[in-house]
C-alpha cells in the first residue's frame, strides 16, 4: 500500500472543527464559542509586530494573549502538528523538534570539499494565498469546502499594513503559518528534492528546508554546477503547477560558498564534521563579555550574566550537536 503524503482531517462544518479542538477541560461548547469569537472579533484580536519591517515591506502578525490567538494555537496543536511525522526527512522548519542547528549539520555529509547553495524564498508567507490554504484543507486533507475556507479565513490576513484591502495570505507570526506553509508547498518542495539529487548524483548530496530558507551541499562540485542547479530550481518552483515561489536572485540572499569561502546558514557554521558559531553570535558573546568588565548595576550585572550563560549554553548545544 502507497503511504499518504498529506493528513487526513475531514472536518466538514464549524461544530466538527470545534469538536477536534475540544478536550474534557475545554468542551465542545466552549471551542465552538471561541470560534465564533475569533471570526466575529478578527480584525480587533491580531496586531503588528515590533518586529515588523515596513521598509521591507515585511508585515509580523500579533494575536498572543487573545481568543484569536488561543484559536491558532488549538488549529496549530491538534489538526497540524500531530501529522509531522509525514513530512519527508529533509524538511526542517515548522516540525516539532527541529530546530535550526539540526537542519544546519543535516547539509554536513559524509565526503569532504563540499559547496553550499543557500536559497532564499523571497517573502515566503506572503506567497501562500488564503485559496491555496483552502485547497490544502479541502484537496489535500478531504474536508469540505465550506471548513476549508472557514480555517483558511482565521489563518489569513490582508498583505500589507492592517487595514488594507488586498488579498489575503499566511499571516507570518501566527502559531499556524509555518506548518501550513510547508503542507501547501509541500508537492514542490518533494520536486525540488528529487531534482537537486538527480543533478548531483554520486557526489553526496544533502537537501534541508527550513521554513524561507532552503539549503544543499554536495562534494567536487563547481560553483558553475551549483549555478546551473540554482537556475533549475528556480524554474521549478516558478512553474509548479501555478504555485509560484519566487528566490532571492544569487549574489543577494541567495549564495554559493565553497569550503575554502567558509559555509554558512541559518547563523551557523558548517564545518567538516561539526557546526560551528555564526558570527552574529559570537559577536554577541564578544559584547557580553567587554560588558561585564564594565562597572554595570547589580540589575544590569545580573542581565549580562544571565545572557551570558543563555550563550554558553546555545555555544555547547551546537557544537556538540
Amino acid at each position: 500500500m502507497r503511504n499518504r503524503r498529506y493528513p487526513k482531517i475531514f472536518i466538514r462544518s464549524k461544530s466538527e472543527l470545534a469538536k477536534r479542538i475540544s478536550h474534557n477541560k475545554f468542551p465542545h461548547q466552549e471551542a465552538l464559542k471561541l470560534i465564533n469569537d475569533a471570526i466575529q472579533n478578527f480584525d480587533n484580536y491580531w496586531r503588528h509586530s515590533k518586529r515588523s519591517e515596513p521598509k521591507k515591506d515585511k508585515y509580523v502578525r500579533d494575536a498572543k494573549g487573545t481568543p484569536l490567538g488561543l484559536l491558532l494555537n488549538k488549529i496549530d496543536a491538534m489538526l497540524l502538528s500531530p501529522h509531522d511525522k509525514m513530512l519527508p526527512n529533509f524538511i526542517f522548519g515548522g516540525i516539532k523538534g527541529m530546530n535550526h542547528a539540526m537542519a544546519a549539520k543535516h547539509l554536513l555529509g559524509h565526503k569532504r570539499r563540499r559547496t553550499l547553495l543557500k536559497l532564499d524564498i523571497k517573502h515566503f508567507f506572503e506567497q501562500i494565498s488564503e485559496d491555496r490554504v483552502a485547497q490544502f484543507f479541502h484537496k489535500k486533507c478531504n474536508c469540505s469546502k465550506k471548513a476549508a475556507r472557514l480555517i483558511s479565513r482565521i489563518c489569513c490576513v490582508p498583505l500589507g499594513p492592517k487595514g488594507s484591502n488586498n488579498k489575503k495570505t499566511i499571516a507570518r507570526g501566527f502559531a499556524t503559518s509555518p506548518r501550513l506553509a510547508v503542507w501547501c508547498n509541500l508537492d514542490a518542495f518533494i520536486k525540488l528534492d528529487r531534482l537537486a539529487k538527480k543533478y548531483l548524483k554520486g557526489k553526496d548530496p544533502r537537501i534541508m528546508i527550513y521554513v524561507d530558507d532552503i539549503g544543499i551541499t554536495a562534494t567536487h562540485v563547481t560553483p558553475a554546477e551549483m549555478e546551473y542547479l540554482y537556475k533549475e530550481i528556480d524554474q521549478l518552483l516558478k512553474s509548479d503547477q501555478n504555485q509560484i515561489l519566487e528566490l532571492h536572485p544569487l549574489g543577494e540572499k541567495s549564495k554559493i560558498l565553497s569550503h575554502e569561502q567558509g559555509m554558512r546558514i541559518l547563523g551557523v557554521e558548517l564545518r567538516r564534521n561539526t557546526l560551528a558559531l555564526g558570527g552574529k553570535t559570537k559577536s554577541k558573546i564578544e559584547t557580553v563579555k567587554n560588558k561585564l568588565k564594565k562597572n554595570l548595576q547589580p540589575k544590569e550585572r545580573d542581565r549580562y550574566k544571565q545572557k551570558r550563560t543563555a550563550l554558553a549554553y546555545y555555544k555547547n548545544y551546537v557544537v556538540n550537536l
